[in-house]
C-alpha cells in the first residue's frame, strides 16, 4: 500500500455526541478478525502440539513462552498507552514522524537492555542455548510489531493490522502443521515458526506505514530528541512495570513451576489456560481494543464525564454477559471439549478450570477499573498497585506452589486478581466511578449457579451430555435474549454494516 495513503489519518475532527458510540461499534466489529485469527492459530497451535510433544518438553515450551512474555512486557509494555495518549498531540502538531522515529529509538535501546535479564533467566530455567537466541528472536519481533500496532489503533486504520494479523496466523499455522509432520519433539523448529511469522508480519506493517523510508530518512533522524524520549519514557516507564507486575502474577506461576522442578498437571493446567486466554481474547480484547482510543479522546476533549462512565460500564456488563456461558459451559461440557481440543492427556479438573476461566475474567475487568488512574496519567500509583499485588502473588506462590502445586497456583491467581481489582478501584473510583446493577450480577451470578448444580448433582454420568447440551443452550439463549446491552450492541452494529 503506497505511503501517501497509509499517512491520511486526522485525530482532530470532533466527533458528535452520539458518533462515539457509533465509532466503538464500527470498530469492535472491524478489530474482531484481529482477534479471531490469533485465536484461531493460538488454538490450533496447542492442538497440534499436545498431539506431537510430551508433557515434559510441552512444560519445556510453556516455560520459554512465559519468559518471552513476561519479558516482552517489560521491554515493551509501555507501548500501546504511551503511543495513544501522545498521538493526539503530535498530530495536532503535525509531527506525527517525530514521535515514531523517538518511539523506535527508545524501544530498540530498551531491548538491548532488557536481552541480557532474559538470557540469564531463559537460561537458567532451561540450559539450552540454542532455543533461548530463537526465542529472543521472538521477543524482538513480538515487541516491534506491537510497536507498530499501537500506531495503526492510535490512527485506527485497522485494516491493514488485519492484513497483518492474516499474515502472521497463516504463518504460524502452516508452520506449525509442518512440524507436527515432520519435526516432532523439536521445540527449536516450533519457536523459529512463529519467529518468522511475526518478523514477516511486521515487515508489512513497517512498509504500510513508511518506517522503513522513515529510518533511513537522515533528515527524520535529525529530529531524534532526547526531551522527547524522556517525555515518552517518563509516562511510558510506569505502564512498562504495570505491565510486568501483571503479568507476572497471571503467568509467573509457570516459571515457578519450573524452578521448582514441579511438572503434575503443569502441562496440563498451561495448554487449559493459553486456550482460555485465546478464546476469550476473541470476546474481549475487539472491544477494548475499539473502546480505548475513544475514551481517551473524549477525556482529552472534555467530553461529558457521564458519557465515559456509561461506556465503560456498559463494556464491563457487556462482558460478564459473554463471560456466563463460558462458565455455565466449564460446569456442563468442560470436560468434553477439552477431551476433544486436547485429548485424554491433557484434561484438567472442572474446579481447575473454573479457577483459571474466574482469573482470566476479573484480569480483563480489571482493564476497565483502572481507567480512571489512566486517562489521568496516573500510571506510577497503578504501577504501585500492581507491584504490591505481584509481591503478594509471588511470596504466596512460593508458599502454596510446593504444597498444593498446580490447584495452589490457581488459588493464587484468583486472589491476585481480586486484590488488584479492589485496590485499582478503591482509587479511581475517585475520577470515573462504575456502576452495575446488583439485579444484573444477580442473574447471571444464579445461572452459574444452575449449571454448577446441574453438572454436579443431577447429570453427572458421561451418557447425560446430549442433556447438558440442551441444558447449555437453553440458559444461554435465555441469557442473550433478556440482555438489554447485547441487543443495543447488535443493534447500532447492524445499522453501520
Amino acid at each position: 500500500m503506497l505511503n501517501s495513503f497509509c499517512s491520511g489519518v486526522n485525530l482532530r475532527i470532533i466527533m458528535s455526541k452520539n458518533s462515539y458510540a457509533n465509532s466503538l461499534n464500527r470498530d469492535v466489529l472491524k478489530y474482531l478478525p484481529v482477534k479471531i485469527l490469533p485465536a484461531f492459530a493460538g488454538i490450533f497451535t496447542i492442538f497440534l502440539l499436545t498431539r506431537t510433544l510430551s508433557t515434559f518438553l510441552y512444560a519445556d515450551y510453556v516455560f520459554l513462552m512465559a519468559t518471552v512474555l513476561l519479558f516482552g512486557q517489560l521491554i515493551g509494555g509501555w507501548i500501546n498507552s504511551s503511543v495513544l495518549y501522545f498521538y493526539p498531540d503530535y498530530v495536532a502538531n503535525n509531527s506525527v514522524d517525530v514521535l515514531k522515529i523517538n518511539v523506535i529509538l527508545l524501544q530498540l535501546i530498551l531491548f538491548l537492555l532488557g536481552s541480557v535479564a532474559y538470557i540469564i533467566t531463559s537460561y537458567l530455567g532451561l540450559k539450552n542455548f540454542e532455543i533461548v537466541i530463537i526465542g529472543l528472536l521472538l521477543v524482538l519481533s513480538q515487541t516491534f510489531l506491537n510497536l507498530l500496532y499501537s500506531f495503526l489503533q492510535a490512527e485506527r486504520r485497522i485494516f491493514i493490522q488485519i492484513r497483518s494479523t492474516i499474515i502472521q496466523s497463516l504463518i504460524q499455522i502452516i508452520g506449525i502443521g509442518i512440524c507436527f509432520f515432520y519435526y516432532k519433539e523439536k521445540l527449536d523448529a516450533v519457536f523459529l515458526v512463529l519467529f518468522l511469522s511475526y518478523f514477516f508480519a511486521g515487515n508489512y506493517v513497517m512498509y504500510c506505514e513508511g518506517i522503513f523510508r522513515l529510518i533511513f530518512n537522515k533528515q527524520h533522524l535529525l529530529s531524534l530528541d532526547l526531551r522527547i524520549s524522556k517525555e515518552i519514557l517518563f509516562y511510558g516507564l510506569p505502564i512498562c512495570v504495570w505491565f510486568f507486575a501483571t503479568q507476572f502474577y497471571a503467568i509467573g506461576d509457570r516459571i515457578l513451576f519450573n524452578y521448582f522442578k514441579i511438572d503434575y498437571l503443569v502441562s496440563n493446567y498451561a495448554s487449559f489456560r493459553d486456550l482460555s486466554v485465546g478464546l476469550s481474547g476473541f470476546l474481549t480484547m475487539p472491544l477494548l481494543m475499539a473502546s480505548h482510543p475513544i475514551i481517551i479522546q473524549m477525556w482529552k476533549s472534555n467530553e461529558n464525564l457521564y458519557k465515559i462512565e456509561k461506556i465503560i460500564s456498559d463494556n464491563i456488563k457487556l462482558l460478564i454477559t459473554l463471560f456466563t456461558p463460558i462458565f455455565m459451559g466449564v460446569f456442563l461440557l468442560g470436560d468434553w471439549v477439552l477431551m476433544q481440543v486436547v485429548g485424554e492427556k491433557y484434561l484438567l479438573d472442572t474446579n481447575l478450570m473454573f479457577l483459571v476461566l474466574i482469573s482470566i475474567f476479573l484480569g480483563t475487568v480489571s482493564m476497565y477499573l483502572h481507567k480512571g488512574l489512566e486517562v489521568t496519567g496516573r500510571t506510577m500509583l497503578m504501577t504501585k498497585i500492581a507491584l504490591v499485588v505481584a509481591i503478594s502473588s509471588l511470596l504466596l506462590n512460593v508458599i502454596v506452589i510446593p504444597v498444593l502445586g498446580v490447584l495452589g497456583a490457581c488459588l493464587v491467581a484468583v486472589f491476585s486478581q481480586l486484590m488488584y481489582c479492589f485496590l485499582i478501584y478503591f482509587f479511581s473510583k475517585r475520577i470515573i466511578k462504575i456502576k452495575i446493577p446488583i439485579l444484573f450480577i444477580f442473574k447471571n451470578s444464579f445461572l452459574i449457579l444452575i449449571a454448577f448444580f446441574l453438572s454436579n448433582y443431577v447429570f453427572k454420568l458421561s451418557s447425560h451430555l446430549l442433556l447438558k447440551l440442551i441444558t447449555f443452550f437453553l440458559l444461554t439463549i435465555y441469557l442473550f435474549f433478556s440482555s438489554l446491552d447485547l441487543k443495543i450492541m447488535m443493534r447500532l452494529i447492524s445499522r453501520k454494516i
